[in-house]
């Protein structure tokens, strides 16, 4: 089947991004292989953001407002996963998750879509963001497309705790497929990268995850050397022994003491 003749949904969590999201749905409906349905779940906003999104016409669904974004927080997976419930009845080839304040270049899905169509194992991947770094092979969660098949096995729902994203790749390759990032689908956020970011979150999904001790303490260096205070609260999140653990962190912590193993071989080589 050709890529033009792939069903695409694309969901997007929104909560009062009216500065954003008109910016972010007319690049997403300006691609070359454009979705078939897009879904804006407005969490609550407070602002103009459902007004924006129906001039589009795309599917609104509406939620209550609690008050605070979820960004950073487990809460985030329940707004994706009240879209993920829409996409039950209307099956499709592939699900992107977009934030929404994320520019896609025009290409951004047709290059991605080419790649995962000749690899049947490559069942997650997403593109890059302009000036972001990003040294590893993780599909970052906004831009990334997820194979629709395998999301169903595991049930079309995002686990609703911390890790929720990282959660599904690392079951992925624990179930021996792959996951990718195309560095040259490029996006930009139309905010600076990294303030959103929540480190103790951050943290605490690490402990979730099961982050292997020396892989965790590699992370918080990172994140030292540019945020000494966050990198401090980061640190407390992995040390919440209070955190429940997913089914696979057993398995997460081996596959990070193979790459580390991997990684220490070819730099003495």
């Amino acid at each position: 089947m050709k890529n033009k003749e792939k069903k695409i949904i694309a969901l997007i969590p929104a909560r009062n991004e009216n500065k954003f999201l008109e910016n972010t749905l007319n690049a997403l409906t300006k691609q070359t292989l454009v979705p078939h349905k897009i879904i804006v779940i407005n969490d609550g906003s407070t602002d103009n953001t459902s007004d924006i999104a129906k001039k589009f016409n795309v599917n609104v669904i509406e939620l209550e407002d609690r008050g605070f974004r979820a960004t950073g927080q487990p809460v985030l997976a329940n707004v994706i996963n009240k879209g993920l419930e829409n996409v039950l009845t209307d099956e499709c080839q592939y699900i992107m998750i977009l934030g929404a304040d994320h520019i896609l270049s025009q290409n951004y899905i047709s290059k991605i879509i080419s790649i995962m169509e000749e690899n049947e194992s490559l069942v997650i991947a997403s593109g890059i963001i302009h000036g972001e770094s990003q040294s590893d092979d993780s599909p970052r969660g906004s831009g990334r497309i997820i194979k629709y098949d395998f999301w169903k096995k595991l049930g079309l729902q995002y686990p609703s705790w911390y890790g929720f994203e990282s959660y599904i790749v690392y079951k992925a390759l624990v179930k021996s497929y792959q996951v990718k990032v195309i560095r040259d689908a490029i996006g930009w956020s139309q905010r600076p990268t990294g303030k959103t970011t929540n480190y103790n979150s951050y943290g605490k999904a690490m402990r979730a995850l099961g982050y292997h001790p020396l892989y965790a303490i590699g992370r918080i260096i990172l994140t030292l050397k540019n945020n000494p205070k966050e990198a401090v609260k980061m640190t407390l999140g992995y040390l919440d022994f209070s955190i429940k653990k997913y089914d696979i962190a057993s398995d997460v912590s081996k596959l990070q003491l193979i790459e580390i193993k991997r990684k220490i071989i070819s730099t003495f080589k």
